[in-house]
């Protein structure tokens, strides 16, 4: 056990009770941010997605490929959102524009039906849309990066029911939504829109 050395005590007698108390308060406050910046560690590196004048984190996991944004072919009485198909290596994805799922402004408001990228999603047999192929039109997709935990009294509202959670870019310090992959295309699950027949 290491020896520890205590302050003589002639050295206390010269501290009066309020100088005692703020000294205190000062080495809780420097313990405090220790634990903070101690515990700030980077969590699990995601896409950064923009879209609808916004910025959102994908799980890198979900990301198949980015392509850059092509017409796609349209889809007759689909919802809004599905903006059509768009075949990759003899696949058709369902191209889902990323704005309108969440609320926000449409892309093809923005920047036209053809702008952006498309976020080609990887399939997960364990959810509802396992079979099926989904793409998300993003009005860019600006790069892989790995945020910081936000703590909870900054925490903002959900922009719509498909955040799993905020965190921040240590750079520019921006609040990023973390998107919940499965609860955004929760609603498609049932769809007879399946642009997979089995494949």
């Amino acid at each position: 056990m290491p020896l520890r050395f205590l302050p003589d005590p002639g050295f206390l007698d010269g501290l009066d009770e309020t100088r005692a108390a703020r000294l205190l308060e000062e080495r809780a406050e420097r313990l405090a941010r220790r634990g903070v910046t101690a515990t700030a560690l980077p969590m699990a590196p995601v896409l950064l997605l923009a879209a609808g004048g916004e910025t959102f984190g994908l799980d890198l996991l979900r990301v198949a490929e980015v392509l850059p944004a092509e017409p796609p072919y349209p889809l007759p009485g689909s919802p809004p959102a599905v903006l059509g198909l768009r075949a990759r290596a003899g696949r058709l994805h369902a191209v889902l524009d990323l704005a309108a799922l969440l609320g926000l402004t449409p892309l093809g408001a923005e920047e036209g039906p053809s702008g952006g990228h498309d976020v080609l999603l990887r399939r997960d047999p364990r959810s509802a849309t396992g079979a099926r192929r989904f793409a998300l039109r993003v009005g860019r997709a600006l790069g892989a990066q790995a945020p910081l935990p936000l703590p909870p009294e900054r925490t903002p509202p959900s922009p719509g029911g498909a955040v799993a959670f905020h965190a921040r870019l240590p750079e520019a310090e921006t609040i990023l939504a973390v998107l919940d992959i499965d609860r955004l295309l929760r609603p498609f699950a049932p769809s007879s829109l399946s642009p997979d027949h089995g494949a």
